[in-house]
């Protein structure tokens, strides 16, 4: 795999000690390893709000690097979540192969309620629940406690917390206000369901490839959260985070993994995942709910989707050549 174009890593410049923004940096250096590794040039576009101010402009700064392809570890702002697929529809303009998903996985998934209604419009569940922004407009007669609450339009975990789960009816109203100031573009409420969190990991374009199906038996955990809040996925120091660990090696009965597959792929397809992404799902009374699609799954050396991929036999340096294939890097 040579090229004597520049290849790009695209990256938030937001402050680094933000502990979601810390790994993508941390994965940044990972990847420049392996392209030193690799004898592939490379350099950097570090992406900042103002970037996005006048497009053109940010597509003479992309062009003016003359890149083969653009290794996109751009997950959008604080408070801006958009942006990440922004970035991507700027990039399907320009016609430069980049890494990662398209820009209609990315806005479709940046939209929890927008995914809640377009699989359930072709027949994939996910758990009984409704958008909230205006409390006064919304009734939960209808929904079973206990329930979760997390953001709309963020991804990371951002948002989700201890007080995400609500157990008594009377409580809603009190955490929805403290969680809409932090939150004002709006909530998901939804049923929370209590079983087994499987967490599918896929490479490539559809059929994909299956990295690893991990899975999380928070009843093992009683001191715990029954959810992985985002200390537990991001705060190193935590002992929730040292603790909750998906793991591959959980045996799975050979007809729930069918089941785990195709509801997965299903939905993979449906929103037009690809390059590489995870589905997370859960289990009650035999019956397995979409929690979540997570089109940009971190992808550094000791994340969930590379510990399926070591699982599998892959090094970390033959999912990033995959990664770069896949985008059409090789080809060119």
């Amino acid at each position: 795999m040579t090229s004597n174009r520049v290849l790009l890593i695209t990256i938030s410049g937001e402050k680094r000690n933000k502990k979601d923004v810390k790994g993508a940096w941390q994965c940044k250096r990972s990847l420049e390893e392996v392209f030193l590794k690799k004898g592939l040039k490379f350099t950097e576009i570090i992406l900042n709000k103002r970037d996005f101010e006048n497009r053109d402009n940010l597509k003479k700064k992309i062009l003016n690097k003359e890149p083969a392809c653009i290794f996109n570890l751009f997950e959008g702002f604080s408070g801006d979540s958009y942006k990440e697929a922004e970035f991507v529809e700027i990039l399907e303009e320009l016609g430069v192969p980049f890494t990662g998903n398209n820009y209609y996985a990315l806005k479709t998934c940046l939209n929890k309620a927008k995914v809640k209604e377009v699989l359930k419009k072709e027949g994939i569940p996910t758990p009984n629940g409704l958008f909230v922004r205006e409390i006064k407009d919304v009734s939960f007669k209808d929904l079973l406690f206990p329930v979760f609450i997390k953001p709309c339009f963020d991804d990371a975990s951002i948002g989700i917390d201890r007080d995400s789960l609500v157990k008594d009816r009377h409580l809603i109203e009190k955490v929805l206000v403290k969680k809409l100031r932090a939150h004002p573009q709006g909530l998901i409420v939804e049923e929370f369901i209590p079983g087994k969190e499987y967490n599918v990991g896929f490479l490539g374009d559809y059929p994909y490839e299956l990295l690893g199906i991990s899975v999380i038996d928070y009843s093992k955990y009683k001191d715990f959260t029954p959810f992985l809040t985002y200390n537990s996925k991001w705060e190193e120091d935590s002992e929730e985070y040292k603790i909750l660990i998906p793991s591959c090696n959980e045996k799975i009965d050979e007809d729930l993994k069918k089941k785990i597959l195709n509801i997965s792929l299903r939905a993979g397809k449906i929103l037009g995942c690809r390059s590489y992404f995870r589905i997370d799902l859960r289990e009650k009374d035999g019956k397995l709910f979409v929690l979540d699609i997570n089109p940009n799954p971190d992808i550094n050396k000791d994340s969930g989707l590379m510990k399926q991929a070591y699982h599998k036999g892959y090094t970390y340096e033959d999912i990033i050549e995959k990664i770069l294939i896949f985008s059409g890097y090789a080809r060119r």
